[in-house]
């Protein structure tokens, strides 16, 4: 018998895709830190984000991606300057060659940015319009994708890891824990927590809500706000409705229980206590005390 066939290894294996976003990002994006049973690309196509891995902060510029393993906490935020536009692919692979992007960011060549666009294409192929929500979390729909643009993604994305694996040392970089990476992460989860606190002003937030919202400890949540803001969480969150409050007086569109109730406190005792607490005066000595 002549020519029999010779199996092929498949050193990456790629058994499907989990999404395909095309971002385009405000100044003050932020999303939450998220876990996921499924592999993640995130490339910087224009500007400049942060990205938080693993309590580990580091700086992206345009033309870097970075890798985010199974189950590994992350998430991007930009940097407050500028917009800035991203792809993300997510994909299911569970072939041992994947360690090789583990906590690693790639400066992309000319050879990389080429086979990944053509990814970007045929994904347009398969999905006629590239997702643009972060929140849209649907899963893909192939159904009306153009004859051979899934598998030409995958076969794409595959001769894009191995691009990756076979560049030249200078071109990635291994993030590592450093005074530096650690305030880039601790600056960006307190601006993107003060934001947070600011757009809740209406309603009740305690501070395990808080750490829900970030997936942080109350411990490391309180250390770096005070550290920063030079107050707590929630003594900060406080003084923003208490403001909040003194303008809503000042305006007489609402009374004192209204206001009360407007800003989410559970009773008009609870609030006089912290309008006390933070001016010295009731409301109504301070509405008072204002000529009205």
């Amino acid at each position: 018998m002549g020519f029999e066939m010779t199996k092929i290894n498949r050193d990456i294996d790629i058994l499907g895709f989990n999404a395909v976003y095309y971002l385009e990002l405000d100044k003050n994006f932020y999303h939450t830190p998220e876990r996921h049973g499924f592999w993640e690309i995130a490339y910087v196509d224009r500007g400049n984000i942060n990205a938080i891995v693993d309590g580990i902060g580091c700086s992206l510029s345009q033309g870097q991606v970075i890798f985010h393993k199974p189950m590994e906490l992350h998430s991007h935020i930009s940097n407050k300057k500028e917009s800035n536009n991203i792809v993300i692919i997510a994909f299911t692979c569970n072939s041992e060659i994947m360690n090789n992007f583990n906590k690693k960011i790639f400066n992309l060549g000319k050879n990389s940015k080429k086979i990944l666009s053509l990814f970007l294409s045929e994904a347009k192929n398969a999905l006629a319009e590239l997702p643009h929500e972060f929140e849209n979390k649907s899963p893909l729909n192939f159904e009306n994708a153009k004859v051979g643009s899934v598998q030409l993604m995958r076969c794409y994305l595959i001769e894009f890891l191995f691009s990756l694996i076979r560049s030249s040392g200078e071109s990635v970089k291994t993030m590592f824990y450093t005074e530096t990476s650690k305030m880039i992460a601790e600056n960006s989860i307190v601006d993107s927590i003060e934001s947070y606190l600011i757009d809740s002003i209406y309603i009740p937030l305690t501070l395990q809500d808080i750490c829900d919202k970030f997936l942080i400890s109350k411990t490391y949540l309180c250390r770096i706000f005070k550290a920063a803001i030079g107050k707590s969480p929630i003594e900060y969150f406080i003084d923003l409705k208490i403001e909040e409050a003194k303008k809503l007086i000042r305006e007489e569109e609402f009374n004192i229980t209204q206001i009360s109730d407007k800003l989410g406190y559970s009773s008009i005792h609870h609030f006089t206590r912290m309008f006390n607490r933070v001016t010295g005066l009731s409301p109504t000595v301070y509405k008072k005390s204002i000529g009205f």
